[in-house]
């Protein structure tokens, strides 16, 4: 599972604001640490969970999780052997006793960790596409996002803002590529 393609996510997002995150991304490259997506792994994500929003579905076919920026974005594979690199998996969040330790709901689709360890999900009983993220500490919602893709955005434009204020370093990984 190699990092993620550029021309493929290119090929996928060739217009609008997922057009702009791709490019960012590519300038960032060396920040951020994303791995391949593709189709097998994101039908077996579908076919765990039915009803996940289709811009995330169409986000697995090219990105298949890893570190994006300062988050931990969840994937399929707990280890990556060409990288040697460890991952969390969406089936970690489906332990029924880390769920009920960490009060997440039976409902919430979790897909990505903050650094400070709150969760973002998709809440499965609303069926609305929104994104959520859990306040650990308060125990609360503490934000919204319409959908995934402006999630997805805000996250990106975050940690451009971190790395201009030199509060975000390039991965190792990256820098020894």
């Amino acid at each position: 599972m190699p990092f993620v393609k550029y021309d493929i996510l290119n090929n996928a997002y060739s217009s609008g604001r997922m057009k702009e995150n791709v490019r960012q991304l590519k300038d960032y490259d060396a920040f951020h640490c994303l791995l391949e997506g593709n189709t097998e792994r994101a039908d077996a994500v579908k076919k765990r969970v039915a009803g996940l929003p289709q811009d995330f579905l169409k986000w697995l076919e090219v990105c298949d999780g890893g570190m994006l920026f300062d988050t931990a974005m969840l994937t399929t594979k707990p280890h990556d052997d060409p990288l040697d690199l460890d991952f969390e998996t969406y089936g970690h969040y489906y332990n029924t006793e880390l769920r009920k330790e960490k009060n997440i709901a039976d409902n919430w689709f979790v897909f990505a960790v903050a650094v400070h360890s709150d969760y973002y999900f998709f809440d499965m009983s609303k069926n609305d596409g929104q994104v959520y993220q859990w306040d650990i500490e308060e125990k609360k919602i503490y934000a919204i996002w319409a959908t995934f893709k402006d999630w997805l955005t805000d996250q990106i434009n975050e940690a451009v803002n971190l790395i201009a204020e030199e509060k975000l370093d390039p991965l190792d990984i990256k820098l020894e590529a």
